[in-house]
């Protein structure tokens, strides 16, 4: 399976890229977006890169990290890197919670105020979830955090 990536441009441009191919090195960031013309490389040092997930929502769109998904009314963000969740479990009348360490893609509920608002990245369950935008296009998504 090929990585796939797109970025966002921060700068004037505001827009977002779908890649075709991507290479980092000495500081820059060479893109090949679908908008090139003959595949000409374009350096930019001002994008965000967000790599795929792997994973289709119920629309059948590709998650992204930076998206913003919806399911059961609960919104959440895609993020990438190492984090830390709870996984809690109730015996004897008393919840019992553990912190793991996770490393990799995992969502951070943004309507939810429970500590356990951060979880791995679950494709199985998030295959029924819809992207509603992503945090640099649609930021007011982010704003509720209870």
């Amino acid at each position: 399976m090929r990585t796939k990536f797109r970025a966002y441009d921060g700068s004037s441009l505001s827009r977002m890229y779908q890649l075709d191919e991507v290479m980092v090195g000495g500081g820059n960031i060479w893109i090949i977006d679908e908008d090139s013309v003959a595949g000409d490389w374009i350096v930019n040092n001002d994008l965000e890169l967000m790599q795929s997930t792997g994973v289709l929502d119920k629309n059948s769109q590709e998650i992204f990290e930076g998206d913003i998904l919806e399911i059961q009314g609960i919104r959440m963000v895609v993020k990438f890197g190492s984090y830390e969740y709870i996984e809690s479990s109730k015996s004897n009348g008393y919840t019992l919670g553990v912190v793991y360490d996770g490393l990799g893609f995992y969502v951070e509920c943004i309507n939810a105020a429970d500590p356990d608002r951060i979880s791995p990245f679950e494709p199985k369950t998030l295959k029924e979830s819809a992207i509603i935008g992503n945090r640099f296009e649609n930021p007011e998504l982010l704003e509720g955090k209870e």
